[in-house]
């Protein structure tokens, strides 16, 4: 068993040096829906199936009451046009932190090329899966869960003409049926995930399921949240009305799930320091940009994000959320239990 650890903060700083520059974008819309229902906590005595109104909860969250405004800011910048570049795209539509340097930073960690399979969990609006299949000619599926969402993924991917190498499916990890995800269990050479996994508090079902879909020694690339110590109350209802994500797993807590799910050589990178610095300026530029944003998308929608915005902000400056990148590798023996 091989774990990393990249620890670059001290969990007792309390506001975190934004001393590096890091781009950030006007619309980015911060964190996506999983491909994931959301499941019940695992550690809730309630073993029922989760209805048909957790599918609708995560719309209660500010971030997804004015997700209209993606297809007009496409309309304001690419009008009717009948080929849009992805990169260009991606500055609309993708929803992680650090642009496209992070997807770079897939595409080397995986190795990707002409013959790669990568699976994205909890996709969006697609932004991701279409950077890594323009950069590295890789077949990627986008896995979402909301079908607003997923059908908007798919019709910009269309728009890029790269249909050829991004497929859209609309669903759900825990709950689908796997061998209709792609070629199915253990075909995919690289497993992605951005800003997705916090909402999902059953973090070792989930990545059972992340390890059953790639290929002895496929590599896992998720951003994700996680407790560097304990939360306030405040910080706690922020988290769960706010950001729509309970339970947090501690750095400790997150490796233990991780092995138990099949996953070797595992980096756990701490990425706290420079994602409180980027969402305070992305929140920063958001209020700068106010006049221009209400002008194309209306106050009510201007006011929702910056709600959202600020939230995350106070979260990561109290020093208790952190951010990480976690890279790891499908262990050999998982496919011979």
């Amino acid at each position: 068993m091989s774990t990393t650890i990249m620890n670059n903060n001290s969990n007792n700083d309390n506001e975190i040096d934004n001393n590096n520059h890091l781009s950030s974008l006007v619309y980015d819309i911060g964190s996506q829906l999983a491909g994931v229902q959301v499941a019940i906590d695992t550690k809730s005595s309630s073993q029922d199936a989760p209805n048909d109104d957790d599918d609708d909860a995560i719309k209660t969250m500010k971030l997804y009451t004015h997700v209209e405004r993606i297809q007009r800011e496409v309309e304001s910048r690419f009008g009717s046009a009948s080929s849009i570049d992805p990169i260009a795209l991606s500055e609309v539509d993708c929803m992680h932190y650090e642009g496209n340097d992070a997807i770079e930073d897939v595409i080397r960690a995986i190795q990707l090329n002409s013959s790669s399979k990568v699976l994205d969990v909890g996709s969006g609006f697609g932004g991701v899966a279409r950077v890594l299949s323009a950069q590295s000619k890789c077949t990627t599926i986008a896995m979402e869960l909301q079908p607003d969402i997923h059908h908007c993924g798919e019709d910009l991917t269309k728009r890029c003409n790269i249909s050829d190498l991004v497929k859209h499916v609309q669903g759900d990890i825990l709950n689908y049926d796997l061998h209709k995800l792609g070629e199915g269990p253990s075909t995919f050479d690289g497993l992605v995930s951005f800003l997705v996994f916090l909402h999902i508090p059953d973090k070792l079902s989930l990545l059972k399921s992340c390890a059953n879909m790639l290929k002895t020694d496929g590599t896992l690339f998720v951003e994700d949240y996680y407790r560097r110590s304990s939360f306030t109350d405040a910080e706690l209802k922020s988290l769960s009305t706010d950001v729509f994500c309970k339970d947090l797993p501690t750095r400790e807590e997150y490796i233990a799930a991780l092995e138990t799910a099949g996953f070797d050589n595992i980096q756990f990178i701490d990425k706290t320091k420079e994602w409180t610095a980027f969402v305070k300026d992305r929140l920063a530029k958001f209020e700068d940009n106010k006049e221009n944003f209400i002008s194309s998308h209306g106050e009510p929608t201007y006011t929702s994000l910056h709600y959202f915005y600020e939230s995350v902000v106070t979260l990561f400056v109290g020093g208790n959320l952190g951010g990480v990148r976690i890279i790891a590798s499908k262990k050999d023996s998982l496919n011979k239990m």
